[in-house]
Parts: structure tokens; C-alpha cells; sequence
């Protein structure tokens, strides 16, 4: 009796005749693989530029979905800081990750919203699109917020630590906030009350960024707050003259996907002083309507600013680390909230 057991080993046959003798013939069966599965199909995968604020508003959406909360309206303001920040990332002409390098002037850019949709994770994407972009941006001063676990990549690309950013998650409430008394001479007044020159200068003197587009688009968004703290430094009645020492604002965020319902950002509180600082805090978490969460997102290097917002009854709910690869000149004793996890200062 003759009988034949055919055995695949790799792409070979291997062919056993018994009993009697035993033959072993290995033949290769490449031909007949590609002949059963037909050729390779070459990997479209591409990053370019997005070119539309609709590109925008999606990847907004994406970190809505992951749930970073952004404003309801940062993409328009992000996007007419930077209209050429923004990258995606596609597999077969489809969506499946994006990255911003938002530019501030010729030597600054943050890296912000880094996202590779879940299905397309661990198979390279993410740092094959990181390594695109990073030829694009040019010789800059690069910023960004980085998780722990992710820590370690982005110091292997350069990266060096500086201070933890906290977020802090408060609800809005009812009962009256104490506003503690930073002077006689200081005063809280609206946004559109003083010279926007004025406030640009103040907020690079403690961002180190030049941004006066940004902060336009910033102070402006539909249903923000925007307070400014200044003294008076001269004069009397009408022909006084202020300056300056400190502003905050507060805008719409969104709080869970698909949700119909607005959370605020607080953010953010620059001041030169504790007091100026604790006494924009109270006004704008006073805006807050009752049973709304807001958030901000306070910094450690500054002790007396962690020391204000913890006295609101805040809860810890994320931390990151604030990452530069050449230098940091924001004035760290100045910050009471950062603008944004995803401008990193």
C-alpha cells in the first residue's frame, strides 16, 4: 500500500512516501503562492498638508473622541495662527492620523493633537507621520505637553522636561467665591476695555511668543470671557494711565463626546502677582454657572498659583509634562493657568 502525506513548511512541500523507502523532495512553491494570491499590494500611505479648515474642525473632533476636551472653537483660532500647521496622515487615500505644529514667528512651534485613530495604532503610522513632519518644520524651538508613557520616545527626538502641568476639574457653584484684595490700584476690567497692543505685549513678556493673531482669535471666541487686571499709575480721574499686570479668560469646551451640553476652560491667568493672579481666578470661576464643570490647567513650578486653585475644591484629573527641545522663556512665577495643554504654555 502507498500513501502520501503532504505537509506545508514555509512556503515549501515536503512529500513522504511509505512504506519502504522514504523520499523527502522540498519544492518550492513561491510561483504557486503568488499564482493562488496574486501580486503584493503596494502600502498608500501619504502625509500631507491639510488645506481646510473642515481638515481642521476633524481632527478636532478626533480629540474630542479621545477625550482632551478642546474648545469649541479653538480650530478656527488655531488655525488662523497657522494655516499650514496641520498634517494628515492617510492609508489608501483614508483619514487615519494627524499631527499640528502650530508656528509661532520663525523660531517656535508646538507639537499639539497628535493622534492615530485607535484600528491603525502600533503598526508604525504614528512615528513614520512624526518623522515627516518634524523635516517640515525647520530649525525651531519645539513645545509640547507628553504623557508619562510617551516620555522616553520624545527624548530620544531631543526633548528635554521642565515643569508638570496639572489639570484641575471643578464645578461651577452658587455660593460666592472671596476675592482677595490685590490693591486699591487694580482694577478688573473687560477685554475690549484696554489697548490690544497693550495685552499682546503682557502676554509675550510672560509666554516668550510672540501671538498677537492668536490671542485676536482668542479673545474673541463665541461666548469666552476675557478680564484684565490693571493699576493705575499715574493722573487722576479721566487722564489716568494704566498698565497692565495681569489677565484671564474663559471660554466654551466640550465636555464629553456627543455631548449637548458646554464645560469652560479657564484659561488662561497670567498675573504679575499672587494676589493679581487669586483675584482673576475668583472673578472668572465665578462666571461659571452653577453645576458646570470647568477646568484649569495650573503648573507646579509656580507654588502659589497650585496653592489658588487647589483652594477652589478641584479635583487632580490629568497630568502631563511640559517638554522644549532648545529653551523655555516663559515666565514660570507669572503663570496661574496655561492657555492650553495643546499650546504648552
Amino acid at each position: 500500500m502507498i500513501w502520501f502525506s503532504l505537509l506545508m513548511i514555509s512556503s515549501s512541500l515536503l512529500i513522504s512516501i511509505s512504506p519502504g523507502t522514504h523520499i523527502a523532495l522540498l519544492v518550492k512553491v513561491q510561483a504557486m503562492d503568488q499564482q493562488q494570491q496574486g501580486p503584493a499590494k503596494p502600502e498608500n500611505f501619504r502625509v500631507r498638508p491639510m488645506t481646510s479648515l473642515s481638515e481642521f474642525s476633524l481632527l478636532f473632533e478626533w480629540a474630542v473622541a479621545e477625550g482632551w476636551r478642546p474648545g469649541v472653537y479653538d480650530a478656527e483660532t488655531y488655525y488662523n495662527q497657522d494655516p499650514t500647521g496641520y498634517y494628515l496622515a492617510e492609508l489608501d487615500g483614508v483619514p487615519i492620523g494627524a499631527i499640528g505644529t502650530i508656528k509661532f514667528g520663525e523660531d517656535l512651534a508646538s507639537i499639539t493633537q497628535y493622534i492615530v485613530k485607535p484600528p491603525f495604532r502600533g503598526k508604525g503610522y504614528g512615528y513614520r507621520m512624526w518623522q515627516e513632519v518634524l523635516k517640515k518644520i525647520g530649525d525651531r524651538n519645539l513645545v509640547l505637553e507628553s504623557v508619562a508613557a510617551q516620555r522616553s520616545n520624545y527624548e530620544k527626538s531631543g526633548f528635554k522636561s521642565s515643569w508638570q502641568t496639572i489639570r484641575f476639574r471643578g464645578v461651577g457653584r452658587t455660593d460666592d467665591h472671596v476675592i482677595s484684595n490685590a490693591g486699591d490700584r487694580v482694577t478688573l476690567t473687560s477685554v475690549d476695555k484696554v489697548n490690544f497692543d497693550d495685552l499682546c505685549a503682557f502676554d509675550q513678556k510672560v509666554s516668550g511668543a510672540s501671538r498677537p493673531v492668536f490671542l485676536k482669535s482668542w479673545i474673541n471666541q463665541p461666548g469666552s470671557i476675557g478680564l484684565v487686571a490693571v493699576e493705575s499709575i499715574d493722573g487722576t480721574g479721566q487722564k489716568r494711565e494704566y498698565r497692565i499686570v495681569g489677565y484671564g479668560c474663559s471660554r466654551l469646551c466640550y465636555e464629553e463626546y456627543q455631548s449637548t451640553t458646554f464645560s469652560r476652560k479657564i484659561a488662561p491667568i497670567y498675573a504679575e502677582t499672587s494676589a493679581v493672579g487669586s483675584q482673576l481666578c475668583n472673578a472668572l470661576v465665578a462666571t461659571v454657572p452653577p453645576g458646570v464643570p470647568y477646568y484649569i490647567d495650573a503648573i507646579d513650578a509656580n507654588e502659589g498659583a497650585m496653592q489658588i486653585v487647589i483652594g477652589f475644591g478641584v479635583e487632580n484629573v490629568e497630568q502631563v509634562t511640559h517638554m522644549f527641545t532648545k529653551w523655555n522663556r516663559v515666565q514660570q512665577n507669572m503663570v496661574y493657568g496655561l492657555t492650553d495643554f495643546e499650546i504648552g504654555f
